[in-house]
């Protein structure tokens, strides 16, 4: 294994050598490009699991998988989507697919390709797909100005179609005026804080866990990126004049409504002036800033100082960045990794089938762990759906041998078991039999003896 190092993904517009390229943040060194993937729409690049990376294609409806060590894209993956995606994000554990499609929004159960569900609540295109950190939920925005908030479950499982109450959204927030252009949400699942901006001007500040708006942070600009660190103190928006302000959450004023005044914000200023940033993110260690802009420039800034540490030419506007702490090993060129997704994506909702089954092999430390299970915790600890499962006379052998075991360190007499009792009987009946023949023999001897003494008298 080689050193971990910040992996920076950048993909830009009218690159022609490559879709992606990617850098370590720390030294600057080119660690990998991936090309033949045309323009890679904004907010699609993901990865896919440890091993892939994904993206939507900004011109067809396609979507293009790469192995992580390989430049070329998969030969045998062909994802042919219903239209052009404008955004696209994965569970975090990859299992399902959300891309969005003009103001629908599908989803995919990656290992079978099934297309699950079709959700059509925006009344225009989709800009943005976001989920929580431990993937219950997900946030999708628009440029009619909502945000809604799904649950996943309810996505990958409908009670009804895709206009019925059951596919509703989780939570639906209209605050915005005009398109909402990015999203970010932070740690803590469905209790999480969820920042949105737009190109209303506005920052706004939700609390996932009942629905509220906290804040609304206005700028004199309009917005297109936004980001915050771990702790959530600091949140950096990428304005539209090429800056990127910072303003302070334990700063604010105790008031929803709060108009940030251009000298109050701290800008980092580097990029073209009159150009919009439009992707953010931060190192693992929250200590540098990476910002890419319409003006085909990646900064990376120092935060606490806002002073511009590299800057990194490309051939075109910035559509994607994506940060990731990874072991350089993982682009060394090697074997082909084992995929566990499906060769294509299903078009039309499709009802499951015996082929899309995953088959669960049932081995003896199940069977163990599900006896110890039943041993020492209440029958509500442990789902009775399982006990079907387990072999009943595996199970009948270990109740059986646990018996004997307590009889045995109680001082009891182990009883007999069944062979050991049909045993007893094949010998008691051959004992009979024996005691049948002596019978019949003395009873044999005692009538010759009374025939020869009638002869003598």
């Amino acid at each position: 294994m080689g050193d971990a190092v910040e992996a920076l993904f950048i993909s830009c517009l009218n690159n022609e050598r490559a879709s992606c390229c990617v850098q370590d943040l720390r030294t600057g060194t080119d660690l990998m490009r991936y090309k033949g993937g045309g323009q890679m729409q904004p907010h699609s690049l993901q990865m896919l699991g440890d091993k892939f990376v994904m993206s939507a294609n900004s011109t067809k409806p396609l979507l293009h998988v790469w192995q992580l060590n390989g430049q070329e894209q998969m030969s045998n993956i062909r994802y042919v989507v219903p239209g052009n995606v404008s955004a696209l994000a994965l569970t975090p554990d990859s299992a399902f697919l959300i891309a969005g499609i003009q103001e629908t929004i599908y989803v995919w159960h990656l290992n079978s390709g099934r297309l699950l569900n079709m959700m059509a609540r925006h009344f225009q295109p989709i800009t943005c797909i976001r989920f929580t950190d431990n993937g219950e939920h997900f946030a999708t925005a628009g440029k009619d100005g909502a945000v809604l908030v799904w649950n996943l479950t309810r996505a990958v499982a409908p009670l009804g179609n895709g206009d019925s109450e059951d596919n509703a959204p989780f939570y639906s927030f209209n605050d915005h005026g005009l398109a909402v252009t990015d999203v970010h949400i932070g740690f803590g699942g469905i209790r999480a804080f969820m920042y949105t901006v737009s190109l209303d001007r506005c920052c706004k500040v939700y609390d996932l866990s009942d629905g509220n708006m906290l804040l609304s942070v206005v700028f004199p600009v309009a917005l297109h990126s936004v980001i915050a660190n771990r702790l959530e103190t600091n949140v950096f928006v990428g304005t539209s004049d090429g800056q990127v302000l910072v303003y302070h959450m334990n700063k604010i004023p105790r008031m929803k409504e709060y108009h940030l005044e251009e000298q109050e914000s701290q800008a980092f200023v580097g990029h073209t002036t009159g150009t919009a940033i439009t992707c953010l993110a931060l190192s693992v260690n929250a200590d540098q800033l990476i910002s890419g802009g319409e003006d085909k420039q990646v900064c990376v800034w120092d935060v606490a100082s806002r002073q511009l540490i590299r800057s990194i030419s490309q051939l075109g506007a910035i559509s994607n960045l994506n940060l990731r702490l990874i072991s350089s090993s993982y682009f060394h060129p090697g074997a082909k990794e084992t995929k566990l997704f499906a060769d294509s994506l299903k078009r039309v909702i499709t009802p499951p089938s015996d082929d899309d089954c995953i088959e669960v092999l049932v081995t003896e430390q199940f069977k163990e762990a599900h006896e110890y299970v039943k041993r020492n915790f209440d029958d509500s600890y442990f789902p009775t759906d399982l006990e079907d499962e387990v072999d009943e006379e595996q199970a009948e052998k270990t109740a059986t041998a646990n018996e004997d075991q307590e009889m045995t360190q109680n001082g009891a007499e182990k009883p007999p078991s069944t062979a050991d009792l049909l045993a007893q009987i094949a010998l008691l009946r051959g004992e009979n039999e024996r005691l049948k023949r002596e019978a019949k023999s003395a009873q044999l001897d005692n009538t010759k003896k009374n025939k020869h003494r009638n002869r003598k008298k």
